[in-house]
């Protein structure tokens, strides 16, 4: 039986190898799971499979009950943060009100943070909620980015770790439908 098709992801805690196959042991923080990878895949792949990566793997699921486990049988591989900058379709900042801070000045180092990451097929939108005014607004095309974990990590900066937020989409290539 070739078991239901999954998605999981998580950190590589450790690999191993044995034979014509390469195992690891993936950690999400909640638990961990076994990996298989055989050779064909894991040669299409191995420049990922590294102890302490973040990774995206897909493949088949099964119960394994001579080990009394589940186990997944990778078919495929991806570093997470190019999987979360692939699906990422719009960065919205909530702006931070004026607490002596020139507005310009913050709308200039915004400018300057984006540059580097244009162009890209994530939108930003930012909403601002004053006393007297509230106004949400969309950056226009040409301020699209690649959301990568570096521009996040310097948006966070700018306006703190609550005025992020990041809106994500389905996996690329996939429908717009439920796995199973």
């Amino acid at each position: 039986f070739g078991g239901r098709q999954a998605t999981i992801a998580g950190y590589i805690h450790e690999v191993r190898k044995k034979g014509n196959r390469t195992s690891i042991v993936l950690d999400d923080r909640t638990g961990r799971m076994e990996v298989t990878f055989f050779d064909e895949v894991m040669q299409r792949y191995r420049e990922l499979i590294v102890k302490d990566a973040l990774v995206l793997i897909e493949g088949q699921l099964r119960f394994d009950e001579q080990g009394d486990t589940w186990r997944l049988s990778a078919k495929k591989i991806s570093e997470l943060d190019r999987m979360r900058e692939q699906q990422a379709l719009r960065i919205v900042l909530l702006w931070p009100q004026a607490q002596g801070t020139d507005q310009s000045l913050m709308l200039q180092r915004l400018a300057d943070t984006l540059a580097p990451h244009r162009p890209g097929l994530c939108a930003i939108g930012v909403r601002y909620h004053g006393v007297q005014a509230s106004v949400a607004l969309e950056l226009g095309p040409e301020w699209k980015v690649r959301a990568s974990p570096e521009l996040l990590e310097a948006l966070e900066q700018l306006v703190g770790a609550e005025g992020l937020r990041v809106v994500y989409g389905p996996p690329p290539g996939t429908a717009n439908t439920a796995y199973g």
